[in-house]
């Protein structure tokens, strides 16, 4: 069991919810986590996601290969 504060605006479309469902609070609040959880579940995240998200990051600015020898360089 948890006991959880609410704000007044929350408070007040919890309240609408249930009226309007016609259930307790505790199932709205049940039924929005697991609405929640499984949006969450269905997004995928794969690498191919990711591609081209630092493009414009000035460390990656220039020629890939000039990139990798300062960065191995870095190392001795």
């Amino acid at each position: 069991m948890m006991t959880l504060e609410l704000d007044d605006e929350t408070t007040n479309l919890l309240k609408r919810l249930v009226e309007e469902e016609h259930i307790d609070a505790a199932q709205v609040v049940k039924n929005a986590l697991a609405e929640h959880a499984n949006t969450m579940n269905a997004r995928v995240t794969l690498m191919t996601d990711y591609a081209g998200v630092l493009a414009k990051s000035p460390s990656f600015q220039g020629d890939p290969l000039e990139i990798q020898k300062a960065m191995r360089d870095e190392w001795n």
